[in-house]
């Protein structure tokens, strides 16, 4: 793989959260301020910003040195996104990992977090990467391609044996966008499991 994209270091993760159950993101607030107080992310965790009365976006967000964490319902679905905003070390396929694997740790917190009951899950067989840099990663099809390379490693470890389909969102106003879909149902704790 060459070119630009390999620089990319700005990229984002989405989970989504599966079933239809009402929830209130303004119930993950406390849990992001648990986070802070127990370090409970190898990151360093920093504050935490409401956004719960807004729509079409970030609902709360924890803020970290690293990324950032936010419960976000940006294109219509809920889900649980992790935007990396510092360099990581490493060749754009390991970054990609180290990437899933972070954000992978803090839906499974979320999910076994007792204050939520259980009503918050995550699926597994469907992903969400946003390239965060319009320059490195313009939304193209030669970029599109790029990245599909860069993820594969990844998807072939998350998906083992399974045919699963990747898309992008084609507006060229919109930041490269990248969709996986693959068989499921899965769980986040399958995927986790799977990058250990």
């Amino acid at each position: 793989m060459s070119g630009a994209i390999d620089q990319l270091q700005r990229i984002g993760l989405k989970v989504f959260a599966a079933g239809s159950v009402p929830f209130d993101p303004r119930e993950v607030v406390p849990i992001f301020h648990r986070w802070i107080q127990a370090r409970a992310i190898d990151q360093l965790l920093i504050s935490v910003a409401d956004y719960a009365h807004l729509r079409g976006g970030p609902r709360v967000v924890l803020v970290a040195y690293e990324g950032n964490f936010a419960l976000d319902d940006g294109g219509g679905r809920l889900g649980l996104v992790y935007y990396r905003k510092q360099p990581a070390g490493g060749p754009l396929p390991v970054r990609l990992t180290s990437l899933c694997r972070t954000l992978l740790q803090a839906a499974a917190l979320l999910e076994d977090d007792p204050a939520l009951d259980g009503r918050l899950r995550f699926e597994g067989d469907a992903l969400e990467f946003v390239a965060n840099d319009r320059l490195l990663a313009p939304n193209n099809e030669a970029s599109f391609e790029q990245m599909r390379a860069a993820l594969t490693p990844l998807l072939t470890q998350l998906y083992p044996g399974a045919t699963y389909s990747l898309s992008r969102r084609a507006d060229p106003l919109e930041r490269l966008t990248v969709s996986v879909k693959a068989p499921g149902p899965i769980t986040i704790t399958d995927l986790a499991d799977r990058l250990s």
